[in-house]
């Protein structure tokens, strides 16, 4: 099988040879970084779950409630890792409020999240 010829860095300014058309190592984690801020969007609360005061709730909550809600009412015993607010911020619940919190594990939570973000993208009927 033939060999492509080498082509540059898709970077502007970078000199780099790529094997593959796109961007070399030093610049590829970037560009997928900034891809990943630019599809998510600015996101108001980033500063409110990276505070010490969410992060000790937090930690406090899921030693309260090692297991998944979710997955319990299944009947099974999964360990959370995540701290999910049942009424999202973004739509008027309260960020401290043990009633509006669950722990969820990483599949429940992404589930519950794309749900969420499907409804509100979604045209009113």
């Amino acid at each position: 099988m033939p060999v492509r010829a080498p082509t540059p860095c898709r970077h502007p300014g970078c000199p780099a040879l790529v094997t593959t058309p796109g961007f070399c190592d030093q610049h590829r984690a970037a560009v997928h970084r900034d891809y990943g801020r630019a599809r998510r969007g600015f996101d108001t609360e980033r500063t409110f779950y990276q505070s010490e005061a969410w992060r000790a709730v937090r930690a406090a909550f899921l030693r309260e409630h090692p297991l998944c809600r979710q997955c319990q009412a299944k009947g099974l015993l999964v360990a959370a890792r995540v701290v999910d607010h049942v009424r999202p911020i973004k739509e008027g619940g309260t960020r401290f409020d043990a009633a509006n919190l669950q722990s969820l594990c990483v599949p429940c939570h992404n589930a519950k999240t794309a749900r969420e973000t499907a409804r509100r993208k979604s045209p009113p009927r």
